[in-house]
């Protein structure tokens, strides 16, 4: 008998999580997905990344007009460039 109670009750907690989840998604708080497939256009964009280890990544992020290189590591995160974006037609 405590098995079906303690059944009832983790199935009930399920039930009350995914509706949380469906009106958090209807109401628009919660997005899943990645933003490329929503059609974002923000102003921060993820440019490429080349993993050295597992605890050590290069990031270039476009932020506005600029793009920048950053090294993500255990210690924190450290700025190794700033490199301004051409205009289209620039040389």
């Amino acid at each position: 008998m405590d098995i079906v109670r303690q059944s009832l009750a983790i199935t009930f907690v399920f039930a009350l999580l995914a509706t949380a989840v469906w009106l958090m998604r209807k109401k628009g708080s919660l997005r899943i997905g990645s933003r490329k497939s929503q059609g974002a256009c923000g102003v921060l964009e993820s440019r490429g990344k080349l993993v050295l280890s597992q605890q050590h990544v290069i990031h270039v992020v476009r932020i506005g007009q600029q793009d920048l290189v950053l090294a993500l590591h255990p210690a924190g995160v450290t700025l190794l460039a700033e490199i301004p974006v051409k205009a289209e037609g620039e040389t």
